[in-house]
């Protein structure tokens, strides 16, 4: 025996301890869950040694997973003849918690404790430290691979600090040992935790032994022939898989030997932690090799993009030996990635035709996932354009258009797909623009997401059809002239709008007569190709400097506010009322878009105009 050193847990360690401690999961069993997976992980990559390194300690040793009791001392003991560790790994894999998404995970559970159901842990790298639910001490007695490797005997009592000493353990692999709470001697029961390996571990590629009697688990089902699987097969996988008890959306099996031979399963979670605002998830799609783990979370086969994705692919092709530097430029790698992404939107696409409800669940949960891929993968990007779905001006409220539809509805003369973004539908609604469109029953897609303007700046057409932005479209109604023919309100309308150039300067681009408008009395036109205002926001908020584009500024001459403006203006032009109702009007569209800079002399000048009406009452 070697002397004894204490180290402190890092502080998120600490305060996920003191979470767990007080019980914040019903669902204690789950520790189980975590421990065999953990257990899983660490065979799997000493069989990965075994295979690729000549010098492995204990090399003849089997692999395998024992879990055995020690009724008269409380102890539940987890036993596997895996990878080991290192007094260094020790400290970094259970001292420490690297895992991106865990700090986030606790600040989650620390702002609201009630959550006591939601099954997350093994989503996070924290799996581990669950056992401290139901244990008061845990010892971990551990060897590493390594040849000549010494043993190591880590302790704590889930307190605030652990400790590390040497100790003799004759072979490789790791033996934790859970010194249980009293209330919870059911894990000492061979029943209660077969149990519990039926319910969440049943897939474990490693004989499982529960007091020396080996537990029948099942063979990783992708290798296996569609013909021979049920859907229940699949779930169950997908809950062991995910360490979930939610049932898939939708699954993707796969198998194919040419151009290269690999078996796939792929799941589409019914849940996007994601959309609830937990944190961004783990790229979800395992890499594999004669069912030896490669790669977790390959993003080089999966995109990014898609991290919502779960599954296996497993290729005997790919050399076992391979590098995650050298995963990046192997061919074979390149082929089974083109391959499964083509059939995996092939499966979208078939999904969004003949079953719309699911499709629509899929949208709602991740559409945002397929807008980045709009954004990132050019190679994939018309593909994933024609999974793209929208709300529009033909449609309900919690009714959804796609672009083939949209193209088909249009009218033979029309050459542009139409859209207009906005905060909400509501907003949306009530857009001057839209007054033109709506009289012309011209269709226009509805953009409330920030990342839709993104996606239609990628894409640019659909089909040969050019995006236009409602506001710089060029339509004109033909009702809109009727009020030429007065000549003499003809030139008193444009001694006006030569009035509002002068008085309006710089703010604005040109001022011009409105062949677009039925109701509204006047609507800022944005340049030809320009960004909208949602888009031009955000740019300001990342750019304070950033300075909006100058717009146009129409004028509706049907409108009775506007016909009132040009008598004003014709009976007395140097009215400091008249000049303080122009500047309304055009601050009145500022206001509307939400880009006014100048709210300190509009506030007062609107209150000014208040109290004149009033007394004019």
């Amino acid at each position: 025996m070697g002397k004894t050193e204490k180290f402190e847990f890092q502080s998120e360690v600490k305060q996920l301890l003191d979470i767990l401690v007080y019980s914040l999961y019903k669902n204690k069993e789950v520790f189980l869950r975590e421990l065999i997976s953990n257990a899983v992980d660490a065979l799997n990559r000493v069989q990965f040694e075994l295979l690729t390194n000549p010098d492995v300690e204990d090399k003849e040793l089997d692999l395998k997973i024992d879990i055995s009791f020690v009724k008269s001392q409380n102890k539940l003991i987890v036993e596997d003849t895996g990878i080991g560790m290192s007094k260094e790994e020790l400290i970094e894999n259970i001292g420490t918690i690297a895992h991106s998404g865990a700090v986030d995970f606790i600040k989650k559970l620390s702002e609201d404790k009630t959550k006591d159901q939601v099954d997350l842990i093994g989503k996070f790298g924290v799996g581990f430290y669950s056992s401290f639910m139901v244990a008061n001490e845990i010892h971990i007695y551990t060897k590493s691979f390594h040849k000549g490797s010494k043993g190591y005997l880590w302790k704590s009592k889930g307190d605030s600090s652990y400790t590390i000493e040497e100790s003799v353990k004759k072979q490789r692999g790791t033996r934790i040992e859970l010194i249980l709470k009293k209330e919870e001697k059911e894990f000492l029961d061979t029943l209660t935790i077969k149990n519990v390996i039926d319910n969440h571990s049943k897939f474990v590629p490693f004989p499982l032994f529960v007091e020396n009697e080996k537990i029948d688990c099942v063979e990783a089902i992708w290798t296996q022939p569609k013909s021979g699987l049920k859907q229940a097969d699949y779930d169950a996988f997908f809950k062991f898989f995910v360490n979930s008890q939610e049932e898939p959306e939708v699954h993707l099996h796969l198998s194919s030997d040419a151009p290269v031979q690999f078996h796939s399963i792929l799941f589409v979670p019914k849940t996007s932690l994601e959309l609830v605002g937990l944190f961004k998830i783990e790229p979800g799609v395992d890499l594999y090799s004669k069912k030896v783990l490669i790669q977790k979370g390959c993003t080089d086969i999966m995109p990014e993009y898609l991290r919502f994705v779960k599954g296996v692919i497993d290729s005997e092709d790919i050399p076992l030996n391979i590098s995650r530097e050298t995963i990046q430029n192997n061919i074979i790698i390149d082929k089974i990635k083109k391959h499964v992404l083509k059939k995996l939107f092939d499966h979208f696409a078939k999904i969004k035709q003949k079953d719309k409800d699911k499709y629509l669940r899929i949208w709602k949960n991740y559409n945002r996932n397929f807008k980045e891929g709009i954004a990132t993968d050019f190679a994939n990007r018309e593909k994933i354009s024609h999974l793209l779905l929208f709300q529009s001006s033909k449609k309900g409220p919690d009714e959804y258009v796609d672009l083939k539809e949209y193209i088909e509805r249009m009218d033979k003369e029309q050459k542009e797909i139409y859209y207009v973004t906005g905060l909400d539908i509501e907003s949306l609604e009530k857009n001057p623009a839209l007054e033109a469109f709506k009289k012309k029953d011209i269709e226009v897609l509805y953009l409330i997401d920030p990342l839709d303007e993104i996606v239609i700046d990628h894409l640019k057409e659909h089909q040969g059809k050019r995006f236009k932005l409602v506001e710089s479209a060029d339509i004109k109604l033909e009702q809109a002239k009727e009020t030429e023919k007065d000549s003499q309100y003809r030139k008193d309308l444009e001694n006006y709008i030569g009035y509002l150039k002068t008085i309006y300067g710089e703010k604005i681009a040109d001022v011009k007569i409105s062949q677009r408008l039925v109701d509204s009395p006047c609507i800022l036109v944005h340049p030809n190709d320009g960004p909208s205002v949602q888009m031009e926001k955000i740019m300001k908020m990342v750019n304070k400097e950033y300075s909006f584009s100058k717009r146009a500024f129409e004028i509706n001459p049907a409108s009775a506010l506007i016909k009132e403006m040009v008598r004003l203006h014709k009976g007395q032009p140097d009215s400091p009322e008249l000049k303080e109702l122009s500047l309304q009007l055009l601050d009145n569209m500022m206001l509307r878009e939400g880009v006014i800079d100048n709210i300190d002399t509009v506030v007062p000048r609107l209150q000014d105009i208040m109290l004149k009406a009033a007394k004019s009452l």
